[in-house]
């Protein structure tokens, strides 16, 4: 059960490392650490330092950043992360905590609750696009970034369809698109990789409706069994559909 657990953690620390395919997403795996980029977007997953391997790393991303133009990072320190003092180090090293941090969860049973909301898988890149939008919207994207990741999304979606491993899905209320929810599946298991729902559609359901969608696809893949990073706003939502803790994963933010 100990292996189980682990492969979990990692998978719920590291969904960088899971993004569906994309032009401008691009992995750099470094010894003991993995560098993501995802447009602006910029996160460093899998953590496996000694102690003095701290500092020389946080110097080579920040290097990595300079030539690629790119102003800050997020390093993701779980609890597979090492070494064990890794969050004090990078604080030392003048990384500081993000507002939100996050809470790794597994559900390995159907979600409580009852899907009241009518969920469709995208299928077209119309509705991918769509999916998308709420998602920006949802979290105030800067409309600069919002035209870069139109075009990148554009070129994605063939190599998306191609690769088979994700599904995006919308939720609906009266026939006006208000949520999106994202999963890649995984060999261990479902990953929630991104959700969102219009302010004005909070609270009635949308949120249950698409785990509920995720949850019965990854049944029918044959692995009935879905883990998350979340943040203080879904943790309490997956508690009360039966989500359980795994562990928390600190997020150290560098500014350049």
């Amino acid at each position: 059960m100990a292996g189980v657990v682990s492969t979990l953690l990692e998978l719920a620390e590291e969904p960088g490392l899971w993004l569906p395919p994309e032009p401008s997403r691009d992995v750099v795996f470094a010894d003991g650490y993995c560098v993501v980029v995802y447009g602006r977007s910029v996160w460093v997953h899998r953590i496996r330092l000694d102690e003095p391997g701290v500092e020389p790393a946080v110097q080579e991303v920040r290097a990595l950043l300079h030539a690629r133009g790119l102003d800050e990072v997020s390093w993701w320190v779980g609890e597979r992360s090492t070494p064990s003092d890794l969050g004090a180090r990078l604080q030392a090293l003048g990384l500081e905590d993000e507002p939100e941090q996050m809470t790794t969860l597994v559900i390995e049973s159907e979600p409580a609750g009852t899907p009241a909301v009518e969920v469709r898988k995208v299928e077209h890149l119309d509705e991918y696009l769509t999916a998308l939008e709420i998602d920006w919207e949802a979290f105030d994207l800067p409309a600069d970034q919002r035209q870069e990741r139109r075009a990148a999304a554009r070129a994605a979606w063939p190599l998306i369809v191609a690769d088979g491993r994700s599904s995006v899905y919308l939720a609906y209320l009266d026939g006006e698109p208000v949520g999106f929810g994202r999963a890649v599946f995984a060999p261990w298991a479902a990953l929630l990789l991104g959700g969102a729902t219009l302010p004005h559609a909070r609270g009635r359901g949308v949120y249950t409706a698409l785990v509920h969608a995720r949850w019965r696809e990854t049944v029918a893949r044959g692995v009935p069994r879905v883990v998350v990073s979340a943040g203080p706003m879904s943790t309490p939502i997956l508690e009360r559909l039966g989500f359980e803790r795994l562990g928390r994963v600190r997020l150290l933010r560098d500014r350049l």
